[in-house]
């Protein structure tokens, strides 16, 4: 779990997250780009219309008549194949990818936007509506999440507990022109800002974004984002091009938004909501006092859709904008789908095919090991680093440990010392557990047994209200029914001449939860090798850039029988991302553990 990876996304999107360049479209054929649009047609009822053919499609980009080239209904029912005996529980977020990338799979996310719902009558409309449609309206194979603002994507969580979902909804409030008491620390830094309500805006546009990026990751197929809120009505006109950039997102991931103004007939029309609804080939439920029906809308479009393809006569490589229209040859349809799409320029295509080249040349543990420095935020608090390594009785030693960012300083979180607290929940075959320390202690240990590990982590502070809170899924390794193991590295970090002496006479101590350095820094890596040829085995540590290519071999020493250490002075390091590969090898009998890092000045 990186812990707050993206947690306060509008506090990063505001004043840390660099401008992102234009996405490109999702296929390339024989040097043209091939468009791809979800087509959504109903009849008067609102019920999908499923006997059109391609000839039935008209097609223009830019105005210009366009060919569809591909052509293909999708008929999805939220129903599990005959003779399909898959368990529909979800029992982890890995298992909720998973489902989520087969086809006849829906996937949508719920998203609430508290910071623009009124506290009294919208929410309780708003908590109706959403009740009636979790509980009734998706399929057993459903996937459905629930955001806010302030969740990052890494605590995203799918399920097919429709149960779970209603009671999380009822508890679910609006906080619109409520600034106390606040939901976390960086809430309190906002309201040093004058601005507060634009900032309040643009968190929820960020937030909204990460959404669609996930959503992206997960399938190509058609995504659906449930946005309840009364609108952006603090969105000025620089920040408009937020709002832009949101749809271009969207259409990019292949996700369409649905807007819910919770007010009903009386909130009047929000353009931000009809611009989202759209611009991605959504609707917008923005003047109707029947939510709950509107909503099932979101269900029927995902059930049936057409999947047109074309390469654009242009061929555009400008950076911009092109408009798509739609229309279908039959009276007394209704047609949905995306406006249009932003072209890459020349540039970002030879970078994507570079990049594209690059990703399918690395191993499978190299992109998963560079994920955690690609996807981490500046934004985070506190970092959380979980290892695992052989205890005793058949049983793993699980060690959690946390470490304050250098930017959150202990007067950004007085609460925190010295009498903070962190609890760790560990959820496995055995049932739940529940750890806690000081938050100086830096961290706790615990025994569990090989399999799937649930963790949840919350930072509270000195009155025990949750500061921080994650969750994370380790798998547990069997040490002693391993040839050959490595233990979870442990990384220790040495600003000082003292500090590096330190660690170097102590057989014990809390590892280093963060990934980031600074070159005037020492990292050292500790792990365990075990197995019946740990003995024998040839133990090597190497060097490598951000594209997963060796540099350097690193020296290493034992420190015991069995235990081992890499030390790594970082002063001729570039600013980038690395990894350092440790490896055993005897035979045929090999394992390898990556530990990744960022050299950030």
């Amino acid at each position: 779990m990186r812990w707050s990876a993206a947690w306060w996304a509008a506090i990063a999107a505001v004043a840390l997250q660099p401008p992102q360049p234009p996405p490109q479209p999702p296929t390339f054929r024989t040097g043209a780009a091939l468009v791809r649009v979800d087509v959504t047609v109903a009849d008067r009822s609102g019920a999908p219309i499923a006997t059109l053919t391609a000839d039935d499609f008209d097609v223009e980009e830019d105005g210009v008549p366009q060919t569809v080239q591909s052509f293909k209904f999708v008929s999805v029912d939220g129903r599990p194949p005959a003779g399909d005996d898959v368990s529909l529980e979800i029992r982890s977020p890995e298992h909720a990818a998973a489902e989520a990338s087969r086809d006849e799979v829906r996937v949508f996310v719920i998203f609430w936007d508290e910071y623009h719902i009124g506290r009294f009558a919208s929410a309780i409309h708003a908590r109706q509506a959403l009740t009636t449609f979790v509980t009734t309206a998706f399929g057993p194979t459903d996937l459905v999440a629930l955001m806010d603002p302030l969740l990052p994507v890494d605590a995203l969580r799918f399920t097919r507990d429709r149960a779970e979902l209603a009671d999380r909804i009822r508890k679910l409030e609006g906080r619109y022109g409520i600034y106390m008491p606040t939901r976390s620390v960086l809430e309190e830094a906002q309201l040093q800002r004058r601005d507060l309500a634009r900032v309040r805006s643009e968190v929820t546009m960020s937030a909204m974004k990460s959404a669609a990026v996930h959503l992206g990751s997960l399938k190509e197929g058609r995504k659906s984002i449930v946005f309840v809120s009364e609108g952006l009505p603090s969105l000025g006109m620089e920040e408009y091009s937020q709002l832009e950039e949101m749809i271009r997102t969207a259409n990019h991931n292949n996700t369409a938004i649905y807007t819910l103004d919770p007010r009903g007939l009386v909130g009047g029309s929000d353009d931000v909501l009809r611009s989202l609804a759209e611009g991605t080939g959504g609707e917008a439920f923005v003047e109707t006092n029947t939510p709950d029906k509107a909503l099932r809308q979101v269900v029927t479009d995902a059930s049936a859709f057409y999947l047109l393809g074309y390469s654009s006569t242009k061929n555009p490589q400008d950076g911009k904008f092109h408009s798509i229209k739609v229309r279908v040859k039959r009276r007394g349809v209704a047609v949905r789908a995306r406006k249009g799409y932003w072209a890459p320029t020349v540039t970002e295509l030879e970078r994507a095919r570079t990049d594209a080249a690059a990703g399918e040349a690395m191993p499978a543990d190299v992109t998963s090991a560079l994920a955690i420095l690609t996807t981490a935020r500046a934004d985070r608090t506190v970092d959380l680093w979980v290892g695992t390594e052989r205890g005793s009785n058949g049983l793993a030693r699980v060690t959690a440990t946390w470490t304050l960012r250098a930017q959150a300083s202990v007067a950004q979180m007085p609460s925190l010392r010295p009498i903070g607290t962190v609890s760790v929940t560990a959820r496995g075959g055995s049932g739940d557990q529940v750890f806690d320390a000081p938050f100086d202690a830096g961290g706790l240990t615990f025994l569990w047994p090989p399999g799937v590990l649930q963790l949840r982590a919350n930072l509270r502070d000195a009155e025990g209200n949750t500061v921080e809170e994650g969750t994370r899924s380790v798998t547990v390794p069997d040490y002693g029914g391993a040839g050959l193991a490595i233990s979870v590295p442990a990384v220790f970090r040495a600003r000082n001449a003292a500090d590096a002496k330190a660690i170097a006479g102590a057989a014990e101590m809390v590892p280093f939860a963060g990934r980031e350095f600074v070159r005037t820094d020492r990292v050292f890596v500790r792990f365990a090798v075990y197995g019946a040829a740990a003995g024998k085995a040839l133990i090597s540590g190497t060097l490598m850039n951000g594209k997963g290519s060796p540099q350097l071999e690193l020296p290493v020493a034992a420190l015991s029988a069995g235990t081992y250490q890499i030390e790594l002075p970082l002063a001729s390091n570039a600013r980038g991302d690395y990894l350092i590969a440790v490896e055993a090898a005897h035979a045929a009998e090999k394992a390898r553990m990556l530990v990744p890092l960022r050299v950030v000045r």
